[in-house]
């Protein structure tokens, strides 16, 4: 059993469900029953339902009249808003951190990296989990712009990013998808910040493609195998 401690039980519950929903236990769209939950985690409705508004506020769920909450379910639309995002976004923090980029960042950005590499050469790695390190590596190019509003808009759509990441990179060999990240980190490394925006927009995926793989991805039907369905021990300590 998982034992979590220093958080409140809110902020620990929705951490669990925050992980089920990101890595695609709960499919999108899917109907979330307070009363259910609470029995699962064994918490009152009070503590779920404020759980459930953590992440409203997040972006990975809502509440609708008469249905009650729900994962939030994107449409095309919302991912080819996602992507125009993305693409000025990473494009301009990586334009920005090329030309302000001091030791301590490049130290950062190459363990990033380095991480991200070695994550994809472990044997049966999710794409779920090379969605959280690529995420991980475009937040810290964007913390590394200098530009603190980039940064706090970039973060406010992480998890939405992030379901992003799951439709996109399905498809994608793990080391394929690390490696075609380290030209970007090399530019931004190098101080050369117009090659860094030319490599940020081409490492986006076209939202064509993006498309595409959205409707295999909604056809198919499929939840990850890949949570661990043992429950957590959800306590007080901390609080």
């Amino acid at each position: 059993m998982k034992k979590i401690i220093k958080s409140s039980l809110e902020e620990q519950a929705a951490g669990y469900l925050r992980e089920l929903i990101l890595s695609g236990h709960y499919r999108m769209g899917e109907k979330l029953v307070e009363s259910a939950l609470a029995r699962e985690l064994e918490l009152s409705r009070s503590t779920v339902r404020m759980a459930l508004n953590n992440l409203a506020h997040e972006g990975i769920v809502v509440q609708k009249p008469y249905v009650g909450w729900q994962v939030i379910e994107l449409d095309e639309h919302d991912l080819w808003e996602i992507f125009h995002l993305r693409v000025a976004l990473e494009t301009r923090s990586a334009w920005l951190a090329a030309e302000r980029l001091t030791d301590e960042g490049r130290r950062r950005l190459q363990g990033m990296m380095d991480a991200f590499l070695q994550k994809a050469a472990e044997p049966n790695v999710s794409s779920q989990e090379m969605s959280k390190q690529e995420l991980n590596l475009h937040s810290l190019i964007v913390e590394l712009s200098g530009n603190g509003r980039l940064y706090s808009i970039y973060q406010n759509v992480a998890n939405q990013m992030l379901i992003y990441f799951n439709i996109d990179l399905v498809s994608y060999q793990p080391q394929e998808i690390a490696s075609s990240h380290q030209p970007l980190v090399d530019a931004i490394c190098a101080g050369d910040a117009e090659l860094a925006v030319r490599l940020a927009g081409e490492n986006i995926t076209t939202f064509t493609e993006i498309g595409a793989r959205f409707k295999a991805h909604a056809l198919s039907g499929h939840k990850a195998d890949t949570v661990d369905q043992s429950m957590p021990e959800l306590t007080e300590e901390g609080k």
